[in-house]
């Protein structure tokens, strides 16, 4: 993404050419940055300027942000006085300038590292060095970097922050050249749940060079499980390894902007069109379902020895019948997979498993939230046996109706999803045929169920497959759920052939 500090660099320069006589960008009021600017591919974007009078400019980027820009035909004369600090009121942080680059802290390139000391931070300040950058707007950025710093070192939650506002921006001189040391010291004025502000003053050679007030951050949801993943995202994923090979996701950014952004940081540029393209109502579940296969994906390449893979060298699409398939992106090749994927509410799964050379049926994966299912529904779903089986199995294990009744419709829609058909509306050409104890390995899922497929067309032969299933729950701080997971890597081929013997 373009750095919302570059775009005010831009709104500057065409503010300062639209003005005529070569003035020089004084101060810039009411920036504000409404969306991303996405760098990579590149973009072309409109930059107007509008003059509102004779110093001040209304200058637009794209529909993307806006400010006013004041020209005048120098800097002011006269300079504000450096604001002091209390030592008192601070301490050494607890990280160098050089770890929060080579620790991902900060997820800035080299055109963009300006950081070169982190001097003091306090409850309500923080203090550093910058020296100053070659790119375009980045000695300010490095404001912002100080300033995110601030909120990572002190909490523990909500400490992804971007720009989404600055009041007003001063410039006393010229733009300090590459190399150039500028002290900074940061005012903390307001912290809530979705906003971070705060006030900034430059200093080169102990005099203010900038002075800037009404920096406004946008708070984004994060949560400690996901700053592994947001400093290093090629090395670790959102979602955790199950026993039984396949993956659980758990949604930690439910508000549209925080989500957003995790969109952006896992999707390509075709994805994230897709991802536009999705019902508003249906783009969380798809973003989570999407997560979720890539890192399935990823986590198969790492256990067979794969070094880093980010996800965005991971395309997930779909064959004509909508069935999901992984594509290596960006240079890079991956093996022939079977992909599986499912998502309800707050919650993704995925599988991963080698396709078979014969193009026998692959993986399927299915998550139905554990409900109460009256007469009807389960006569729908399941024949008389199944029915029966549903009962005994339930008094048998003491446990829950509704719980097993959604884990025989799960293992269902795994079988399904394996057969590449879906559930639709023949629920009964697949049959719950047995219950069996889980296996005997540790963390074992507590039960597999057998379910036969039933040939639909002539020639085919009858299927069985070994499905297993387990209850999982929303982790705290999401909705009180529980979801029925049912996988299965494939047709029981030892069983078929031994009936067929028979």
């Amino acid at each position: 993404m373009v750095p919302a500090t570059t775009i005010v660099q831009h709104l500057m320069d065409t503010a300062e050419r639209t003005a005529g006589n070569n003035p020089v960008a004084v101060a810039v009021h009411g920036a504000r940055f409404d969306q991303w600017v996405t760098a990579s591919p590149p973009t072309t974007v409109q930059v107007t300027a509008t003059p509102a009078s004779a110093t001040h400019h209304t200058v637009a980027f794209g529909r993307s942000a806006r400010a006013t820009v004041e020209v005048a035909a120098r800097h002011p004369g006269i300079r504000p006085a450096p604001w002091s600090v209390d030592p008192a009121t601070e301490r050494t942080p607890d990280h160098t300038a050089r770890l929060i680059y080579t620790e991902r802290w900060m997820f800035h390139g080299p055109a963009f590292q300006g950081l070169t000391e982190l001097s003091a931070i306090g409850a309500s300040h923080m203090r550093g060095t910058i020296t100053t950058p070659p790119a375009p707007g980045a000695l300010l950025d490095n404001v912002g970097q100080l300033l995110g710093y601030w909120i990572m070192a002190t909490r523990t939650e909500r400490t992804v922050v971007f720009p989404v506002g600055m009041r007003l921006m001063r410039f006393f001189g010229p733009h300090p050249a590459p190399g150039t040391p500028v002290e900074c010291l940061i005012r903390i004025t307001s912290l809530t749940d979705t906003t971070l502000e705060a006030d900034a003053q430059l200093l080169i050679d102990g005099e203010v060079w900038a002075e800037l007030s009404g920096w406004q951050d946008r708070r984004f949801d994060n949560h400690p499980e996901t700053r592994p993943v947001e400093r290093f995202p090629q090395r670790n994923t959102l979602s955790r390894p199950q026993p039984g090979g396949w993956v659980l996701l758990h949604e930690r950014w439910p508000d549209l902007a925080s989500r957003d952004l995790i969109m952006r940081n896992h999707l390509g540029s075709d994805e994230r069109t897709a991802y536009e393209h999705q019902p508003p109502r249906g783009r969380r579940q798809w973003l989570l379902g999407r997560i979720a296969a890539k890192d399935a994906v990823r986590r198969w390449l790492w256990d067979q020895g794969e070094g880093p893979v980010f996800p965005a060298e991971i395309g997930i699409r779909e064959d004509a019948q909508g069935r999901p398939y992984a594509v290596g992106v960006h240079g890079r090749t991956l093996p022939e997979l079977a992909l599986s994927l499912a998502h309800r509410a707050e919650t993704g799964v995925a599988l991963v498993v080698p396709r078979h050379a014969n193009g026998a049926a692959g993986p399927g994966i299915a998550l139905e939230e554990v409900a109460d299912h009256d007469d009807h529904a389960l006569a729908v779903a399941f024949g008389r046996a199944e029915r029966e089986l549903l009962a005994a199995v339930t008094s048998r294990s003491g446990g829950s109706h509704a719980r097993w009744a959604s884990a025989f419709r799960a293992a269902k829609e795994a079988v399904a999803t394996a057969e590449g058909t879906g559930l639709r509306d023949r629920p009964r050409d697949l049959t719950i045929a047995e219950v069996r104890p889980g296996a005997d390995y540790p963390d074992a899922p507590p039960a597999r169920l057998i379910v036969d497929v039933a040939a639909t067309i002539p020639g085919q032969p009858p299927r069985r497959y070994e499905v297993h299933t387990i209850t999982i729950a929303n982790p705290p701080g999401l909705p009180d759920r529980d979801y029925a997971v049912a996988w299965t890597t494939g047709p029981d081929h030892h069983e078929q052939d031994e009936e067929s013997d028979q």
